[in-house]
């Protein structure tokens, strides 16, 4: 057993179940974070249909938003637990219900037996990107954000809008040199383990808070302080419109595409993210 899952669920609980059970018939262990609005009697009946999987977990739930802390608190309980209850991990890959593998998971497992000390996260500095929007490229680490971009936009802009006006810069702790990617990674027990063991991790998690969208952020920035070696890239295949919406590629592709992964030059690619 060399690779853990910790999968992000909040819909879609049908195809969340087939991936987990796709995953863990090449034997690797899941840690499920469900989402606290998903109703009690639908998570009810997701843990019940895994029961009959032996290493599976399923962690508190948190109540998470795009763009919000606890989708990284989420993150952080789920690898937690599975660092502790699965000692054989060698890295722990964080996916979604909705991230579907394209070859066999072997091949995963193979290639990342290959290579037991790199970690594989989209870390760049806002340099070093050209995908940040609306002007939050190093403000979203050096302004606070306590209000929900998706619920409460008003607010949110308005309250740039004072902090720009009044001067107000958050102090970056530490030293730290924040850093941007994917949401999804995949990750060895080393670095993992280093920082969620952090003696400081109290200090970034309460800076992180208030971070404008520190899921893509929080593991990308601190990976940075503890990993021997880092690819700078996801083995998630993801692609996003102007909207930020996932594209459809396995829509687009032609049936052939697909089952050989999509791209023949991904070779190393584990899942793609899919539009639910």
């Amino acid at each position: 057993m060399s690779v853990g899952i910790v999968m992000l669920v909040h819909t879609a609980f049908d195809r969340a179940e087939q991936v987990a059970r796709h995953w863990a018939a090449s034997g690797c262990p899941i840690v499920f974070h469900v989402d606290r609005a998903v109703p009690a009697g639908t998570y009810n009946a997701f843990v019940r249909a895994l029961a009959d999987l032996p290493d599976t977990r399923f962690v508190r739930r948190h109540r998470c938003e795009w763009g919000t802390w606890n989708l990284v608190a989420a993150t952080q309980e789920a690898a937690e637990t599975m660092l502790r209850d699965f000692p054989q991990v060698r890295h722990v890959y964080l996916a979604s219900g909705a991230c579907l593998p394209l070859r066999p998971v072997q091949e995963l497992i193979d290639y990342l037996a290959e290579r037991p000390a790199t970690d594989f996260i989209e870390s760049a500095t806002t340099a070093d990107v050209p995908w940040t929007i609306g002007g939050l490229d190093h403000e979203r680490f050096t302004l606070r954000f306590p209000f929900s971009w998706r619920r409460r936009r008003y607010l949110f802009d308005k309250y740039v809008e004072l902090q720009r006006r009044v001067g107000f810069r958050r102090n970056i702790p530490n030293g730290i040199v924040p850093h941007m990617g994917s949401q999804w990674w995949c990750l060895t027990r080393q670095t993992l383990s280093a920082i969620l063991e952090d003696p400081d991790r109290q200090v970034y998690d309460r800076y992180f808070r208030r971070v404008w969208i520190p899921d893509e952020s929080y593991f990308q920035t601190l990976s940075r302080l503890y990993s021997r070696r880092i690819e700078s890239r996801s083995l998630t295949l993801s692609k996003f419109d102007y909207r930020g919406q996932a594209a459809h590629l396995l829509r687009r592709s032609p049936p052939a595409a697909a089952a050989v992964g999509l791209f023949r030059r991904a070779q190393d690619l584990a899942v793609c993210r899919t539009p639910l």
